[in-house]
């Protein structure tokens, strides 16, 4: 078992305090991988350089020797420790649907920016403990009890954005038993009823046209912001979506909203259910290339677009519209 500590004292600075405990298995030494490349992002993101502090101690609050090896891999020596404590801070001011963010507000992770894997153990069950205000809500795709959540492997952990704060909205909606969560953090105004029912639709059309849905339950993570933006990133079994300005999202960007989130939802099936050989398994330290990105995104966007229109949440010129705008 793998066990963080999440905390944090000053969200107007940014720093973001991480614990990681777990015993050391008897090994002399103890590879530690920050992932350098991530799914859903399909690019290098350097996550390394937004660590400014890195420690390992032992059970005894003794300073254990490290190394770095690259940017993103620390070596420590463990030859007489039972048990190993990394301490570190992450800087997190960057708000976008694949980032991570920590202000008044909110705190914002991805955790495969900013949480790392012992090499050899990335198979290894995770628990993420996170001190937060007592006002504060967590919502995240992975097992839940409290402030106390888990994950069965890096995998799954690096999948699982999680979102802290105590003004999240949120409502749900079912299809084929199947719940949808949908959470909006940042200030707007949702017409729920609306929001729900052309939900339901285009996801009905989605599955109806797979026949079945790869998970059991799914989550709509919205990052609203007051100024204009529009970027999704899929995992499997949710979705980061942001945009904004939030005055608009249920007029003047409303398509947009449904546009990104018809997308991301079919990525569900093509890129995580059904995913490039390339890319089994992931390695998260260093580009993982493939050759079908026109069948990833340019299928995905398509059929995202064209399930809309067979659901009847588009009619046939707000169809049209959206492929002139992608040819352009």
């Amino acid at each position: 078992m793998i066990n963080y500590i999440i905390s944090y004292k000053h969200p107007h600075r940014h720093y973001i305090d991480f614990e990681i405990h777990t015993s050391t298995n008897g090994k002399k030494k103890m590879q530690f991988q920050l992932a350098a490349w991530r799914p859903g992002r399909y690019e290098l993101g350097n996550f390394s350089q937004n660590i400014q502090k890195w420690h390992a101690y032992d059970e005894h609050k003794n300073a254990l020797k490290f190394y770095k090896i690259s940017k993103d891999l620390w070596e420590v020596d463990t030859s007489k420790a039972k048990k190993i404590s990394i301490i570190y801070n992450f800087y997190a001011n960057k708000l976008d649907a694949g980032s991570c963010y920590l202000d008044e507000h909110q705190l914002y992770l991805n955790p495969v920016h900013c949480m790392f894997y012992i090499v050899s153990r990335i198979n290894e069950d995770y628990s993420i403990k996170i001190k937060l205000p007592n006002d504060y809500k967590i919502v995240s795709s992975l097992k839940q009890m409290n402030n106390l959540l888990s994950a069965k492997n890096y995998d799954e952990l690096a999948e699982s954005p999680i979102i802290c704060s105590n003004n999240l909205r949120y409502d749900s909606y079912i299809v084929n038993n199947i719940t949808f969560h949908l959470y909006f953090q940042g200030e707007c105004n949702i017409n729920w009823e609306k929001i729900k029912n052309d939900f339901s639709a285009f996801t009905k059309s989605q599955i109806e046209h797979f026949g079945s849905f790869p998970v059991d339950e799914y989550y709509f993570l919205f990052q609203i912001t007051p100024y204009r933006s529009y970027h999704g990133v899929e995992h499997t079994k949710n979705t980061v979506l942001l945009l904004g300005p939030g005055n608009e999202i249920m007029n003047k960007r409303y398509e947009d909203l449904l546009g990104v989130c018809s997308h991301e939802i079919y990525h569900t099936w093509n890129i995580k259910a059904i995913r490039p050989k390339e890319m089994f398994p992931y390695d998260y330290t260093k580009e993982n290339y493939f050759r079908t990105g026109f069948v990833a995104e340019g299928v995905t966007t398509y059929m995202g677009d064209l399930m809309l229109y067979k659901s009847a949440v588009f009619n046939w010129k707000e169809f049209v519209k959206t492929q002139n705008q992608n040819l352009e």
